[in-house]
């Protein structure tokens, strides 16, 4: 038995509601026959409409409904993965949920077989109840998501605090990674080492997008257009995304070409307006799209798609540009190291570099993929990646006895009661720890203080462990 563990659900078009989603399905699938759960969070309807505005369910029952009508309706095949469902609360200032109360609860008794935590550090940052590892015979983690970068990039908090900011967001997600994992994979080296980690891109792309690519194939034979459109961007509306690389490359492209290059750019998200005034201000060719899913048929008749990202850890909509047939422009950058492999993925690692790719991708025709391309980009193929990179050897993986300890000490730590309404993720129940201080406006800082100090000593402890853990691999 699998159980996938989520930190998000669809309708919401997020990655890491997306990706995970279809793992469990084609996990489902394979030829062993492993029945499939997935745990993921319930969002009462008024917190719903913050994410997704437009399908508010009122029942978590509408929700798995919906769901599986998408699967359906994507994949062309049913899925029977049994969907569990835990309360999470969606923090606007985070941009996240967090679970309430204990995760592990939520799996039935004799289930607890292979449990993958969909980003273990978001899951287990404010984890209280049981050690996944002790509860469950193994635990994967996989990590999605670069924190570090969009600490380390946050222009809404002062810059002399983000260095610190984003470093004790790393060491703590080092430390629960390492309390509660016995695997880590990484999907990319864009973000820093994780402790008991290997390095795989255990993504792929769903089906359609490689018949969209084979579609224009076809179209080119009978001397149709093969792309009737130049380039376009896709993603979500935050600087972070790489809206502020776009520009500057396309600034400089501006500035050795002499052409204001004309590109379409799809997505919402909290930065849109302030895109547009800085694109306005800089008078670039930009026209602002809207929100669509890449496989739209608005998409499918540009040639290139640009992605000079440097947050992402692997971007979903390169991998779904390269199936559709199309060349990708990108950044040298660790997150693109898979993508790199392809020939119709151009990339770049200065300004000159990205200028000679753009120019050579506006005025050639991508190459058609392989089949072996193709079988690399399927979800088949990352499924099968996937089982390589959670072998460990043994399927009896103890922790170390540094492991044990930095669990305890963590749990301990995130059952105080002060963390209630403090961090983004409150707890049920009554109080189970001494450490419940009544908050004035006086000694308010004085607490947090306390809290963040203790919290950054034992960190620091884990993080010193892992650099010995590493330096003896």
């Amino acid at each position: 038995m699998i159980t996938v563990v989520m930190t998000a659900c669809m309708p919401w078009m997020t990655g890491t509601a997306v990706n995970p989603l279809l793992r469990a399905v084609y996990l489902e699938r394979r030829k062993e026959g492993h029945i499939v759960s997935l745990l993921v969070p319930w969002l009462p309807p008024e917190e719903q409409k913050m994410i997704h505005p437009h399908t508010v369910f009122k029942t978590s029952g509408e929700q798995e409904d919906w769901v599986r009508a998408w699967v359906y309706k994507n994949l062309g095949f049913t899925t029977s993965i049994r969907f569990l469902w835990y309360e999470g609360k969606y923090r606007n200032d985070f941009g996240s949920i967090f679970p309430i109360g204990d995760l592990t609860e939520a799996i039935p008794e004799g289930e607890g077989d292979v449990i993958v935590l969909e980003e273990p550090e978001h899951i287990c940052w404010f984890h209280h109840g049981d050690s996944w590892c002790e509860k469950f015979n193994f635990v994967v983690g996989v990590v999605h998501t670069n924190y570090w970068n969009y600490a380390i990039n946050d222009h809404q908090v002062n810059a002399l605090a983000r260095g610190p900011r984003a470093a004790i967001l790393h060491m703590g997600s080092l430390w629960v990674s390492r309390c509660y994992c016995h695997r880590i994979i990484q999907l990319s080296d864009a973000v820093l080492k994780y402790p008991h980690a290997v390095t795989q891109n255990i993504h792929g792309v769903r089906n359609n997008f490689i018949n969209i690519g084979a579609s224009k194939i076809g179209r080119s034979v009978f001397g149709g257009p093969k792309f009737s459109k130049g380039a376009y961007f896709i993603g979500k509306a935050l600087w972070a995304k790489g809206h502020r690389q776009l520009l500057i490359m396309l600034k400089e492209y501006l500035k050795r070409t002499g052409e204001n290059l004309d590109i379409d750019i799809f997505g919402n998200g909290p930065d849109l307006e302030l895109i547009k005034a800085e694109v306005t201000k800089e008078k670039m060719n930009w026209h602002f799209m809207g929100p669509v899913d890449h496989a739209d048929p608005k998409t499918h008749d540009y040639k290139v798609m640009i992605n000079p990202s440097l947050s992402d850890v692997v971007c979903t909509t390169t991998a779904e540009a390269l199936a559709m047939g199309k060349f990708v422009v990108c950044a040298d950058h660790p997150s693109n190291e898979f993508f790199k492999t392809f020939r119709n993925c151009f990339v770049y690692s200065n300004a000159k570099e990205f200028c000679l790719c753009l120019q050579h991708a506006m005025a050639a025709d991508p190459a058609p993929l392989t089949d072996n391309d193709r079988y690399r980009l399927s979800w088949d193929a990352a499924t099968e990646r996937f089982y390589d990179s959670a072998y460990t050897g043994s399927r009896l993986t103890s922790q170390k006895f540094s492991d044990v300890v930095l669990s305890k000490i963590h749990k301990r730590i995130a059952s105080w009661d002060i963390f209630s309404g403090w961090l983004p993720a409150p707890k049920l129940g009554p109080p189970k720890e001494r450490m419940k201080w009544e908050f004035g406006r006086n000694n308010n800082r004085k607490g947090r203080l306390l809290l963040s100090s203790s919290f950054l000593a034992v960190a620091l402890l884990s993080f010193f462990d892992n650099c010995q853990d590493m330096r003896s691999e």
